[in-house]
């Protein structure tokens, strides 16, 4: 196709996208792949378009946009983590039961927010609520302030941890497992936790490569960390209730409990606190509990039923008890809008082609920001060893460059598979174990496998 035939083509698609009215301007561009490049409608897609703001004000800053389930758009430090806290806030409900509830206009503490899941769950479940955020890690804390920003939601977020004194303490923090982070944090203790959680998983695979993913999760960053009290906060903030008090602080729970003093405590209507069961602390939590005079009740997921961990929810005899679900937000999402435009772009009459992807930007100069798309890859081009590996995972025709490893239904245990597989037919360490973090579409996998290859002076079979 001569330059002017192609460029005539990229228009046409551009105008075809225009027709969808989330879409304000559109471009094309490529070769092999062609990227539209789309800058979101404010009023008919509010969200994205705050996103790509927020993005292009920089305020990602390492951070990345992911949407768990297709359903929520989020800003998130890795994937794998995002996937397993909406899973548990959301999907599971994990914090909504046993009657713990949130009224309208309630007022929400979220101690150990880490992303600001739990806290976007709190904002949805009824109109009007305050929440306050607690948050040791600077990149979570971060996180959840855009979250909050993008979805509108009233949260301020505290960046600090909570104790039974003001201060200062070490931190563990785990940058590839960061909702194991803690003051309290272990590592061949908190390696152990991690493998047990994973190990429940259907197909789990213990071996070589799975020791190798669980030690990248669970590398370690040592850190300060401020410390102050839950009572502290609740002067700061001028907090004259609490209706619903989430504590998941990874073992320093028995810690903030102290930190409440007794006029405190009298603000509290509801508490949904993780307790790690260690010496006996689940049945210390209960008893205090108790004699605070809350009802209360626990469980554990699952999955966590090789760990010490479990949930205590409590609440006073008085407190609203309806059994209510964990809402899902009505908003659009990346994932279903992109699909949307291209689909309505594909019903259009006419010859023109579709683009292959969308990317959503704030302004149409930050396209030429963007990589032109090389020349699509074919699975050929990628070892066989990947791609057989790829196909027995996925099923034929899996093996597509675009193929997205987690879209596709991999998680971590599906990744010891798929390192294994790569392992017995190239060798050992061609790739870092946690590859499909950082490069999960299979034609960066395979560009990925190529250079380890080349690394080690030696060219893939086939």
């Amino acid at each position: 196709m001569s330059t002017g035939m192609h460029e005539d083509a990229e228009r046409e698609m551009a105008a075809r996208l225009l027709e969808h009215p989330a879409v304000a301007e559109a471009v094309v561009r490529g070769g092999g792949e062609r990227v539209a490049y789309l800058v979101p409608d404010a009023r008919h897609a509010p969200l994205l378009h705050r996103a790509c703001r927020l993005e292009a004000e920089g305020r990602l800053d390492g951070l990345s946009w992911h949407e768990p389930e297709g359903a929520l758009l989020v800003a998130q430090l890795n994937r794998t983590e995002t996937d397993f806290l909406y899973r548990e806030i959301f999907s599971d409900n994990a914090y909504l039961r046993h009657g713990i509830t949130i009224p309208a206009d309630g007022v929400v503490v979220d101690v150990g927010a880490n992303i600001g899941m739990f806290s976007l769950l709190a904002a949805a479940s009824a109109p009007g609520v305050r929440i306050v955020a607690v948050e040791p890690v600077a990149e979570l804390a971060r996180a959840a302030a855009v979250n909050a920003e993008l979805h509108g939601a009233d949260v301020t977020v505290l960046n600090h941890g909570l104790g039974s004194d003001a201060g200062e303490v070490d931190f563990t923090y785990y940058p590839n497992n960061s909702v194991m982070s803690g003051m309290y944090a272990e590592a061949a203790a908190d390696r152990d936790v991690l493998r047990s959680y994973l190990v429940t998983g259907d197909g789990a695979q213990p071996g070589p490569q799975f020791d190798r993913l669980v030690a990248d999760r669970m590398t370690t960053e040592p850190r300060r960390c401020a410390v102050t009290t839950l009572t502290d906060v609740v002067a700061e903030q001028k907090l004259e209730r609490i209706d619903l008090l989430k504590v998941d602080v990874e073992k320093a729970e028995a810690d903030v409990l102290a930190g409440i003093d007794a006029a405190t405590w009298e603000r509290i209507d509801r508490l949904v606190v993780e307790v790690h069961d260690l010496e006996g602390r689940l049945e210390t939590v209960l008893a205090l509990l108790d004699s605070l005079g809350f009802e209360t009740a626990h469980d554990r997921d699952r999955r966590l039923e090789l760990t010490p961990c479990y949930n205590v929810y409590a609440r006073r005899p008085a407190a609203q008890t309806a059994t209510r679900t964990a809402p899902h937000p009505a908003q659009e999402t990346l994932t279903a809008l992109s699909s949307a435009v291209l689909r309505r772009a594909g019903d259009e009459p006419g010859e023109a082609a579709v683009p292959d992807r969308c990317v959503w930007v704030a302004d149409l100069s930050q396209a030429e920001g963007y990589a032109a798309p090389m020349a699509r890859q074919q699975p050929g081009d990628a070892p066989r060893a990947l791609t057989e590996a790829w196909t027995e995972l996925f099923g034929a025709g899996s093996a597509r460059p675009e193929a997205d490893f987690f879209d596709l239904g991999g998680d971590s245990l599906t990744a010891v598979r798929l390192l294994a597989r790569l392992e017995s037919q190239l060798g050992e360490e061609v790739v870092e174990p946690d590859i499909v973090f950082t490069a999960s579409r299979f034609g960066d996998l395979a560009t990925a496998v190529e250079a380890g290859l080349a690394k080690r002076g030696r060219a893939g079979p086939g």
